[in-house]
């Protein structure tokens, strides 16, 4: 049989508002991060941007970094990268032939040219981790980024990877660490998905296999799915009213109200589809800022903001 593979672009990063910060980090790592701000731009092999990282750190935390921070800061998101490597197969054997040959030139393409989607920098840290001793691997699955992802099946449209150092994992995601997508990339580099807690990753990355959420307690792929999007990176599912991403619209003309446990804010406001903000009274009962919400609209997403931080997202239906 003749088949054509294809990759499927995912529509992460497009909507700009869900690039929000997700975690303080605990260790300092600004030598680090200044060091390889001088590296080149490009390198010839994933060897000579090992060997560069090895002579000049020894802790693999910081080893860890060191590629992270030289991808977010050289590397440019380009979907046309979908395109670039097709294959055909006839047989087993061939296939895995050529997605070894595939993984390579991908790898290689990182580095000299400085253009990738999610695989080539995920791919090319892993690699990274291989040459320097590091345990590593990558991770496929769902992300959600806009309220039109909500309720949707699970799409395995991403790749990010994990390290394992200390028997402890490393959640990392440099993709989205690069910069932001919409229509074309913008480059804004971020440490936001360097070593992220688990319990926040989840949030927005829901993993093939589950045991690589690192997470302690059970979510389904639906229950992901119908959770609305948790923007600010201080709530948890439990702090949040209503506990389902979809909401109705004849319900929301009539009136819901939303909470949010632990934000505090001088100011709250939403969007429909992303429009103009329109401000709304709130209270704080019982340590959780309150509002209602009553609109009549073929609005098709909601999200509301806290002092004009975008903090949560909900998709409406009719």
């Amino acid at each position: 049989m003749r088949i054509l593979l294809q990759h499927n672009i995912p529509i992460f990063i497009a909507f700009v508002v869900f690039m929000s910060s997700t975690v303080v980090l605990s260790q300092d790592y600004a030598k680090v991060d200044a060091t390889v701000s001088f590296y080149p731009e490009r390198f010839a092999s994933d060897q000579a941007l090992a060997t560069q990282i090895k002579n000049d750190f020894t802790n693999p935390k910081e080893q860890v970094r060191a590629g992270y921070s030289w991808l977010i800061h050289n590397v440019a998101y380009d979907p046309q990268e979908y395109y670039t490597y097709k294959f055909q197969y006839r047989i087993l054997e061939e296939r895995n032939e050529k997605m070894a040959e595939t993984r390579e030139a991908i790898i290689e393409r990182t580095l000299q040219q400085g253009v990738a989607v999610c695989e080539g920098y995920a791919l090319t840290l892993e690699r990274l981790c291989e040459l320097l001793g590091i345990q590593a691997y990558v991770v496929r699955g769902d992300t959600k980024t806009q309220p039109s992802d909500i309720g949707r099946p699970f799409d395995k449209n991403h790749m990010w990877m994990i390290a394992i150092i200390d028997e402890k994992p490393m959640l990392l995601d440099p993709t989205w660490g690069a910069g932001k997508y919409n229509g074309t990339f913008i480059k804004s580099p971020s440490y936001d998905y360097y070593d992220t807690p688990p319990a926040h990753f989840i949030k927005n990355h829901y993993p093939e296999v589950f045991d690589d959420a690192y997470v302690d307690v059970s979510l389904s792929r639906e229950a992901f799915s119908k959770q609305p999007l948790l923007i600010d990176k201080r709530l948890t599912l439990q702090q949040v009213s209503p506990i389902g991403g979809i909401i109705k619209a004849k319900t929301l003309s009539k009136g819901i109200i939303f909470s949010l446990e632990g934000i505090k804010g001088k100011n709250v406001s939403y969007t429909l589809d992303g429009g103009e903000k329109t401000n709304v009274d709130f209270s704080i009962e019982n340590k959780a800022l309150q509002c209602m919400i009553a609109i009549k609209t073929k609005a098709q997403s909601l999200v509301i903001y806290v002092d004009d931080a975008p903090t949560i997202a909900y998709k409406i239906k009719k």
